[in-house]
C-alpha cells in the first residue's frame, strides 16, 4: 500500500518513491529525500495504542494516521527499504539509513549521518553529525552520540547495569570516537572525545579523552596518537 497523510509536508515531485510505502501524521519530508520499498515514516509510539478498540484491516492505516504525532526528514535524505521512523524522530539533512533500520521515537539524527542495516535506535537516542553506525548495532534509550563517530557492526550498547532493574542510565560516547565491531558498552558511563575501544571489547567503566583500550573488561592499551600511526603505517602497506 502507498499512502500519504494529507496532513503531511510533503512535495511528492520533489521526492523519490520505491512503491509500497506510508507517511503518517503531520511528518515533514525535505526535497530530494528517497523513501525506500516498504518503509513507514512517522509510525505511532506503543502508548498511543493503549485502549484502543480493534480497527478493520482496511481502515488500519487511518487509525495509525490519526494516532501518528509525525517525524520530521531532512533535504535528501535516503531511507532504504524497511526503514521504520516512530514519530517524534528528527532526521536531518542527507542522513542516510541501510535496509530494515528501526529509528524509535525522539531519536534525532544530525546531518548526513549513516545508520546501517537493521540497526535500533531504541527511543530518546542522540546522535551527532557526520557519524558512521554501521550494521546491527543497538543503541537504547538515553544514549548520546556525538559527531564524527565510528560505530563498527555489532556493537550493543546498554542502558541497564543490573538487568532487568528500575535504574535506567545512559551511555554519551563523545565527538570522533572510534568503537570497534562486536564491543559491548555497560552504563551508565562516558567515552570521552577522541578514545578508541577495540574490537570485541567489554566497556564497564569511563574511556578518558584520547585513550585506546581493549579486552574483556577493556583496559588501558595506548593513546589515540598511537593508534593513529598505526593506522598510517598499515594504509601504506601494499
Amino acid at each position: 500500500m502507498r499512502y500519504v497523510s494529507p496532513k503531511c509536508s510533503l512535495r511528492e515531485e520533489s521526492c523519490f518513491f520505491e512503491g509500497d510505502f506510508l507517511v503518517l501524521g503531520p511528518s515533514r519530508i525535505g526535497e530530494g529525500s528517497r523513501i525506500g520499498l516498504n518503509s513507514i515514516v512517522g509510525y505511532p509510539r506503543r502508548s498511543k495504542f493503549r485502549g484502543l478498540e480493534p480497527a478493520p484491516t482496511e481502515r488500519y492505516v487511518e487509525l495509525l494516521d490519526g494516532l501518528s504525532g509525525g517525524s520530521m526528514i531532512g533535504k535528501e535524505c535516503t531511507l532504504r527499504s524497511g526503514t521504520t521512523v516512530y514519530e517524534g524522530a528528527v532526521l536531518g539533512d542527507r542522513v542516510a539509513t541501510g535496509h530494515n533500520a528501526l529509528i524509535r521515537e525522539d531519536s534525532s539524527i544530525g546531518q548526513g549521518s549513516l545508520i546501517g542495516s537493521g540497526t535500533q535506535l531504541d527511543g530518546k537516542v542522540s546522535v551527532g553529525e557526520m557519524c558512521s553506525i554501521q550494521s546491527l548495532v543497538y543503541l537504547p534509550g538515553m544514549t548520546k552520540v556525538g559527531s564524527n563517530v565510528f560505530i563498527g557492526p555489532g556493537v550493543v550498547v546498554t542502558n541497564d547495569r543490573y538487568p532487568p532493574s528500575r535504574k535506567l542510565a545512559g551511555v554519551t560516547i563523545g565527538d570522533g570516537c572510534i568503537i570497534g565491531a562486536n564491543s559491548t558498552i555497560i552504563a551508565p558511563l562516558v567515552i570521552s572525545e577522541g578514545a578508541v575501544v577495540a574490537a570485541g571489547s567489554v566497556v564497564t567503566k569511563d574511556v578518558p579523552r584520547g585513550h585506546v583500550v581493549k579486552g574483556v573488561p577493556a583496559a588501558f592499551h595506548c593513546k589515540r596518537e598511537q593508534y593513529d600511526e598505526k593506522k598510517r603505517a598499515y594504509e601504506m602497506l601494499p
